[in-house]
């Protein structure tokens, strides 16, 4: 027996210990404001490239699998700054010799829009809210129509064993902010979808949050939650407002939403002194590479910022997800029902 439980010691500190090594990393310097304009996706030769930062200085990262979304499997050149957005790249590769130029061009707002690497041009991708134009889905029937439909659909049979316990967050988690975008217009729809501006929660999973909300104060960040507990009607709305050519972002209304269960939270950090959201990665529901968790872009700062989050909220028993950098699962293994009370009635 007692093998038995310093086993189950050993195994829990080998999978915690990485958790707190990195969460106790030293916090990187933010970039120059003028390099930062010129971190992003560029597309162009039918290639997407990746220009990143990592300890204050620029690389390109070129991608040589089309199936590596994350930009993890693919190789990084780091560049050498020869004057404002002149740079070389000083190690042969697939595109280059061992030594080639590379060129930015900027917009009138000092935004990188463009670069050229030795004979080919590459134009920007911005990713959401980046250019102050977000990925947008309009749907092809009313929304008067659609609400119509979702308010007569037919519930799912549930067979899970277990129910949420939904609480208010505002009534267990102090100093959370709340940039609920399903209730704003703030979101992928550009209209709101959910009426009430409460964020509920299962109410173990909001107390697991209570004490990530804790930890972080260490780190000078707060939590920011983008979406919590949102019923089976409101998801069935979202279902059905997508396109053909996009019902594959979403989960079909019999399958559910993990929203529904009351178990799952969209969230990121707000920085304590200022109040402000942090710029993290990528903004809420984003559509490009700069989605995944994994995902080797932007800052050395935000990359730091995204993977403290998750570590934080690994260790509190929420589960990350590879598409999605901001969701997360409370104890996922553990089933629960999926529930169609709408928070107006909590």
């Amino acid at each position: 027996m007692l093998k038995k439980i310093l086993r189950l010691v050993i195994f829990t500190i080998a999978m915690i210990l990485p958790l707190l090594a990195y969460a106790s990393g030293v916090k990187p310097n933010a970039v120059q404001k003028d390099e930062a304009a010129l971190l992003g996706l560029y597309t162009g030769n039918n290639e997407m490239l990746l220009v990143r930062e990592a300890a204050g200085k620029l690389a390109l990262v070129y991608r040589y699998k089309q199936d590596d979304k994350d930009f993890t499997a693919s190789n990084i050149y780091p560049l050498t700054r020869e004057h404002y957005d002149s740079y070389t790249i000083n190690e042969a590769g697939p595109m280059t010799g061992a030594e080639s130029n590379i060129k930015f061009d900027r917009d009138k707002d000092g935004n990188g829009v463009s670069l050229r690497l030795g004979e080919h041009n590459y134009t920007r991708q911005f990713t959401n809210g980046e250019d102050g134009k977000p990925f947008r889905i309009t749907p092809e029937q009313s929304w008067e129509t659609l609400r119509k439909e979702a308010d007569t659909s037919v519930f799912p049979v549930q067979k899970a064993a277990n129910r949420a316990n939904l609480v208010d967050l505002a009534e267990v988690v102090p100093n959370l902010h709340y940039d609920l975008r399903y209730t704003t217009g703030n979101n992928i729809f550009g209209v709101p979808l959910v009426t009430s501006k409460k964020a509920y929660l299962d109410k173990d999973a909001a107390m697991a949050l209570m004490r990530v909300q804790e930890r972080l104060k260490e780190y000078g960040y707060g939590l920011v939650v983008w979406e919590a507990y949102r019923s089976w009607r409101d998801f069935k709305l979202a279902t059905l407002a997508l396109p053909k050519k996009y019902k594959k972002l979403l989960p079909t209304a019999e399958e559910g939403y993990p929203h529904n269960t009351g178990r799952s939270i969209d969230v990121s950090l707000y920085d304590l002194d200022s109040g402000e959201q942090v710029q993290m990665i990528s903004d809420f529901d984003e559509q490009t590479p700069a989605q995944y968790s994994g995902f080797i872009g932007g800052t050395q700062l935000q990359r730091w910022q995204r993977d403290l989050l998750q570590a934080l909220m690994g260790l509190e028993g929420f589960d990350s997800i590879d598409m999605e950098w901001w969701h997360f699962d409370y104890k996922s293994a553990e089933k629960y029902q999926l529930l169609n009370v709408s928070v107006d009635n909590l």
